[in-house]
């Protein structure tokens, strides 16, 4: 149950970016980051009452569905479920309040609050809805940090939202527009039965050798986006220990892809924790060499690759890399 807690209170008031809408405001308010007064951002005003209010709720909400077995706070689905349908009711409120604000900053603050519940407790039209609210540079970050987030949480895009993303190739900073083509292509959008994308030319393993997916060739591969310092990876290691000593002789290995700076503590906890496979580490964290070309956003990040290089799967936590091993290393 606290872990529940946990969650709703985090996609309510902290993990959202953005979301709300609004006949009042019938053009886009256009605003720029430059122009933001951080004052007004920062204050404690009725919008953040009404968010604490809102979150306060929700947790209730959740912990009545579970004390009567309507919510499984096992199953994501059934999470999901419930938020949605309590998001219906959020989002009517939030769109109320917003008619109300006087400053920009207030409206901005709201909708990219309410941003963050889409996807989990809103459709994913409803950020468009929303975004459509901007125009300007804030607009681009809206448009770019919402799909970022689905694309984290798996959520799938609509023909509305990838016109938003289509937007973004015409912006003025490159980064932008390459996370934009990134987030367009088929692979990252549904990468099984896809050819994994080649590692960065000239990159090396700890052990000296190059990264190249033909080292691995004739291998079942486990590409294993991860970092010491990440709870959800340390938790993987002892499923990766286990399959590895089962099914490598079989045909199976693993490469590592660290998000680590410290070496001396990175090369510590592979000792510990006896993993033998290869490793790349480049102490750079999130922004080693490697990550950006995968557009990893969240770690762990696993891909499962056949004999022939192609995504078998990427779902793999929590004992499912061994089903999928035993699928295909018959």
């Amino acid at each position: 149950m606290k872990s529940l807690k946990k969650f709703a209170v985090l996609s309510l008031a902290c993990a959202g970016l953005f979301m709300g809408a609004s006949a009042l405001f019938a053009e886009p308010e256009v605003l720029n980051q430059s122009e933001i007064r951080q004052e007004i951002m920062q204050r404690e005003d009725k919008v953040v009452e009404f968010l604490k209010n809102a979150s306060k709720d929700l947790n209730e909400k959740m912990q009545a569905g579970i004390a009567d077995g309507s919510v499984n706070p096992q199953d994501m689905d059934s999470i999901k479920k419930a938020m949605n349908k309590y998001g219906n009711k959020l989002f009517a409120e939030a769109e109320a309040l917003r008619k109300t604000l006087k400053e920009p900053e207030e409206r901005l603050k709201l909708d990219m609050e309410m941003l963050g519940l889409v996807g989990q407790a809103a459709p994913v039209n409803q950020a468009v809805k929303i975004i459509n609210n901007w125009a300007g540079d804030i607009r681009e970050i809206m448009i770019i940090t919402t799909a970022q987030k689905l694309q984290m949480i798996k959520e799938a895009t609509t023909p509305e939202f990838d016109k938003l993303i289509e937007e973004l190739k015409n912006s003025k900073n490159p980064k932008i527009v390459e996370a934009a083509e990134r987030m367009l292509n088929e692979f990252f959008r549904n990468p099984v039965g896809k050819e994994f994308p080649q590692f960065p030319k000239g990159v090396k393993t700890t052990d000296g050798k190059d990264l190249t997916l033909e080292r691995f060739k004739g291998k079942v591969l486990l590409v294993d986006f991860w970092a010491t310092w990440c709870p959800p990876c340390r938790a993987e290691v002892p499923n990766l220990v286990k399959a590895y000593e089962e099914y490598n002789k079989k045909g199976f290995e693993i490469i590592g892809i660290s998000f680590d700076e410290s070496r001396e503590k990175f090369d510590e906890y592979i000792k510990e924790n006896k993993m033998p496979w290869p490793q790349y580490f480049d102490g750079k964290g999130w922004q080693n060499e490697v990550g950006p070309t995968y557009g990893i956003q969240s770690i762990p990040t696993m891909y499962l690759l056949d004999k022939d290089g192609k995504v078998i799967t990427t779902d793999l936590r929590g004992g499912k890399l061994e089903e999928a091993l035993a699928e295909n290393l018959k």
